[in-house]
């Protein structure tokens, strides 16, 4: 791998930090819930290559306006089936 121009390095790190400080529309307290729901879920059943158990969750604990921006943001992060969710965003809310 080539090394990185000064400019280069400023703008990855920009993109680092503005990463760092994201505020995403699903908090963490719920974000944590909605991963155990899947858990649970996915060990009973292998994912299907859908998002249904992540829509049902959604449905049941989030008003109705905000559902497709958390699935719109979820698929930003790499979620586009609940093992996808579970697995990709699952770091991003840096839940540990």
């Amino acid at each position: 791998m080539p090394d990185l121009s000064k400019e280069e390095k400023k703008a990855l790190m920009k993109k680092w930090k503005a990463a760092q400080n994201k505020k995403y529309i699903l908090s963490k307290a719920r974000a944590q819930k909605l991963f155990r729901y899947l858990e649970t879920e996915l060990e009973n059943t292998p994912c299907n290559h859908t998002l249904c158990y992540t829509e049902q969750w959604l449905k049941d604990n989030l008003p109705q306006e905000k559902i497709e921006s958390v699935i719109t943001e979820m698929k930003e992060m790499g979620g586009y089936c609940d093992c996808e969710v579970l697995l990709n965003c699952y770091e991003k809310y840096d839940i540990g």
